[in-house]
């Protein structure tokens, strides 16, 4: 028995935590983490791309404002080769309608520079604004030449003709929102370029233009710098940024994400022969 004035010493075991309990903690919470960390990166993809597609949806809406205010026509991209007017106007004739653009330039996935000035995009990289958009225009001044969406150049008209490439085919142009079977026509994308002009790849118009990147890091392994291949029009939509596939903003006014292998099957241009059953190797 204790004397009196003298407190009982506590029995049992001692204070704290031993070191078995706590590694059996650590334990716990490097598995629940191990289980949490893909569901927590599957979820910011998810939300990413979503906001993506909001983003798609809103240059959708304002193309129809242009277009309501046209007499249904899309705007004039001016053939660059002949007349020097700088390409890719298609920012700064929306930004009237639209407002403050910067916010809705990029994908969520695609907001960081290729290279140290920025270059031509990839998957996971916007395209420009550096050296390399010199010859564009998409907003006041050369540091807004940048984005990670491009146009499906085939809906606007082009002035004058080229004597090559896409802008030697004015019958291809969609030139105007009136048109039948818009739920299969493409406005704008994710995309590594401000403008993209896929064709069937049966068409020989010119070399590469209907087939898909050869591997999954195809942009990523070339020179940010360099204007790159420029006849992989379909290349440049063929990225993995959202899950095996991209969004797409179309001509009925929707915005949905498209399996890659699906991006055959839409109409963009007049004349496009729709191809099904399209392979892509390195997504097996």
């Amino acid at each position: 028995m204790p004397r009196a004035g003298q407190s009982m010493e506590r029995s049992g075991r001692p204070e704290g935590f031993t070191l078995i309990e706590l590694l059996v903690v650590i334990s716990v919470i490097a598995v629940l983490m191990a289980v949490l960390m893909p569901a927590l990166s599957r979820a910011r993809k998810l939300g990413q791309s979503a906001v993506c597609q909001a983003h798609l949806r809103q240059w959708g809406t304002v193309f129809f404002l242009y277009t309501a205010e046209n007499n249904g026509r899309f705007w004039t991209e001016h053939n660059v080769w002949q007349t020097g007017v700088e390409q890719g106007g298609w920012m700064p004739y929306l930004s009237r309608l639209y407002g403050d653009i910067d916010k809705f330039r990029v994908c969520p996935s695609a907001n960081k520079l290729n290279g140290v000035a920025g270059g031509i995009g990839t998957t996971f990289q916007q395209w420009g604004p550096g050296p390399i958009m010199a010859a564009h225009r998409f907003g006041p001044d050369r540091s807004k030449n940048y984005g990670s969406y491009g146009i499906n150049l085939w809906i606007n008209s082009v002035d004058p003709p080229s004597t090559m490439g896409w802008r030697s085919q004015p019958n291809r142009q969609w030139k105007t929102s009136h048109v039948g079977r818009a739920a299969e026509i493409p406005m704008v994308a994710d995309c590594t370029w401000f403008g993209t002009n896929p064709i069937s790849p049966d068409d020989k118009s010119w070399a590469n233009g209907g087939d898909p990147t050869p591997t999954r890091d195809w942009w990523e392994q070339k020179n940010p710098d360099e204007p790159g291949d420029w006849n992989w029009d379909m290349a440049r939509l063929t990225i993995d940024r959202h899950g095996r596939g991209i969004n797409v903003a179309l001509m009925d006014g929707a915005a949905r994400k498209v399996v890659l292998t699906d991006l055959w099957e839409y109409k963009w241009h007049r004349e496009y022969k729709p191809v099904h059953d399209v392979e892509i190797a390195w997504l097996k």
